[in-house]
């Protein structure tokens, strides 16, 4: 059961360049019904950005279609099972998950091991009282369509997991399973730092969160996406608009991130929440 404060105030960044200004807001893609995380000053900026950006497009039109691309993505078609590629401890740990969360594990094992850590992951957040309702599912049905600007596709989100190496999907779906007993306390640590605006307590988490998937995928999940984020956000601030950017609280802390990335390139970053 979700145990984090029930007022917040997540960290808020100001970039100015001129007559042009972004906020940064970091947000959580995952969050129990009892955070409340909206503060006057994050609502004041949200009706003062002339654009609000997002990783991508989370509205259930969108949602609808990158489900149906997941799954004819994630399910095995030549034949093959989940087990062919998983040795007989990983296959006894999927097992017990499955029962555990009540999932049925023919449907796991016709999975490939990316969409099964996904179909994993979703269930045990559930079942610990999580949704994946996070802040831009809240955000985006009450902004206007004109308004919201996306830095990604869903298909290019969806590429991360899906058109990943053998190894790397592999290596996702074991930390996945050992990950699943200690979930609610893992989250509930992210999300109550999130929520406190204590990002550097978050970096901590996320550092130690990510340690058990291989490198190369951190690498395309964060940091390789934080860089291609740049010179979008960049070339905002030269076109004289105030933007409100809204991705995961994981893109805007420690080294390579988007703040540091900014810093980098010569910006000044002012904390403001």
């Amino acid at each position: 059961m979700a145990t984090t404060p029930s007022i917040a105030a997540p960290a808020m960044w100001e970039v100015r360049d001129g007559d042009s200004a972004l906020w940064l807001f970091g947000s959580f893609h995952v969050l129990p019904e009892s955070v409340e995380w909206r503060t006057p000053l994050f609502d004041d900026t949200l009706a003062q950005a002339e654009a609000v950006v997002f990783e991508a497009d989370v509205r259930p039109a969108a949602m609808m279609a990158i489900g149906a691309e997941a799954f004819a993505r994630g399910i095995y078609t030549d034949g093959r099972l989940l087990t062919d590629s998983i040795n007989s401890e990983t296959e006894r740990k999927l097992r017990d998950v499955a029962a555990d969360l009540s999932l049925p594990v023919g449907s796991l094992l016709a999975m490939r091991p990316w969409f099964a850590a996904l179909t994993i992951t979703t269930g045990a957040t559930a079942a610990i009282g999580y949704t994946f309702e996070g802040v831009e599912y809240i955000l985006q049905p009450e902004l206007p369509a004109e308004k919201q600007v996306y830095l990604e596709t869903g298909a290019e989100q969806l590429d991360v997991l899906a058109a990943a190496p053998d190894d790397e999907q592999i290596a996702l779906f074991e930390a996945t399973l050992n990950e699943v007993g200690g979930m609610a306390k893992v989250l509930d640590k992210m999300v109550s730092n999130w929520a406190a605006g204590t990002p550097e307590r978050l970096a901590d988490l996320f550092v130690a969160e990510t340690g058990a998937y291989s490198g190369a995928f951190v690498e395309r999940l964060i940091y390789a996406r934080n860089r291609n984020w740049l010179p979008k956000l960049e070339t905002m601030l030269a076109d004289n608009s105030e933007a409100l950017v809204i991705v995961g609280a994981g893109h805007l802390i420690g080294e390579g991130s988007v703040i540091n990335l900014l810093q980098e390139a010569g910006y000044r970053v002012v904390r403001i929440q």
